[in-house]
């Protein structure tokens, strides 16, 4: 979304919820940097619906995070659900056993294989009680495809940031907002 389709947006919430305009008017330059750097990757077309839907179910004007979460529930992933994940790891065991993990692997999305691989393809492959493997994969599989969702959907500039979080080069919210996350690597 763009920083134009952003001041769209928040124009929308000036006009949704008239009680908060003012204060909105006060704060609409910062409103407009935090929401565009934060939907920068969303197209305006799903934050305009996640909007809508939001205005239509509550009287108070969305944070970032409650729009994030009607964009969240508004875009469906590609990731199996857990009978579908559950039934490639099943194929795979029938197709390929034990003693041939790599091909079975292969066979795998690739959240799936993470969870797998977790779990152990030896433990699945030997256990004498299957139903709890399965209770436990879908246990795990349920998290990472939670990740993998949320992960698709966070800015670029926000996972540059967490990248450089994770190697000490600590970033500040403010600068990253007002350069749109291109942050100097110092």
């Amino acid at each position: 979304m763009t920083v134009q389709e952003t001041a769209k947006i928040i124009n929308a919430f000036k006009i949704a919820y008239p009680r908060y305009a003012e204060q909105m008017q006060e704060n609409k330059q910062g409103m407009i940097s935090l929401f565009a750097f934060m939907f920068k990757d969303v197209p305006y077309e799903v934050v305009n619906c996640a909007l809508q839907k939001f205005i239509l179910e509550s009287p108070y004007p969305p944070t970032v995070h409650e729009l994030y979460k009607e964009v969240m529930s508004l875009t469906k992933s590609d990731f199996p659900d857990e009978d579908e994940a559950w039934y490639e790891v099943a194929r795979a065991i029938r197709l390929y056993g034990y003693y041939r993990p790599e091909e079975a692997f292969g066979s795998m999305s690739e959240i799936v294989r993470d969870v797998v691989k977790a779990i152990g393809w030896s433990e699945i492959c030997l256990s004498e009680n299957i139903e709890l493997v399965r209770e436990q994969f879908i246990r795990l599989y349920v998290i990472a495809r939670q990740r993998k969702e949320q992960e698709m959907l966070m800015p670029s500039a926000l996972k540059r940031r967490i990248a450089r979080l994770t190697k000490g080069k600590i970033v500040n919210i403010f600068d990253a907002v007002n350069t749109g996350g291109a942050v100097n690597d110092k």
